[in-house]
């Protein structure tokens, strides 16, 4: 019988964001990940309350699904009653995605961002950036 290496909320979890369980995160991306400072997150490491890789002596690297353990077993999710109701999820939305939303071309969206008018893209890795959902969502909602 072959076994899901990973839950199924963890596994869910990633699908909505977007990313893979082995997806490679920086220090710097894992904060924005985390929303918490490098001192936090270095303090998460020392006291082994998060895992992590250690790719050279001074560099250590973080797989989505260490992330997402962290989260699924240390934050606590605010109740309904408390979400207000005009809030959405905070996630990473790829190009494509972000298309679909805006119905702007990648150009278009650049040339946007490089005069402030848009959004800030966020690094995820060497080669892949995305923006954050609510941001776009409010940027939608002044337009």
């Amino acid at each position: 019988m072959n076994q899901e290496p990973f839950p199924d909320n963890m596994v869910e979890m990633a699908n909505n964001m977007g990313i893979s369980m082995y997806q490679r995160f920086s220090t710097n991306e894992a904060c924005l990940f985390l929303r918490c400072s490098i001192d936090d997150l270095m303090k998460l490491t020392r006291s082994r309350k998060i895992s992590f890789i250690q790719v050279t002596r001074d560099q250590i690297d973080f797989f989505a699904f260490q992330l997402l353990e962290y989260l699924v077993d240390n934050v606590v999710t605010k109740s309904t009653t408390q979400s207000s109701p005009n809030t959405w999820p905070e996630r990473i939305v790829r190009a494509k995605e972000l298309h679909e939303l805006t119905g702007l071309s990648r150009t278009t969206i650049w040339r946007m961002e490089r005069k402030g008018e848009f959004p800030s893209r966020v690094p995820l890795s060497g080669n892949s950036v995305g923006w954050r959902y609510s941001e776009i969502i409010e940027w939608m909602k002044l337009r």
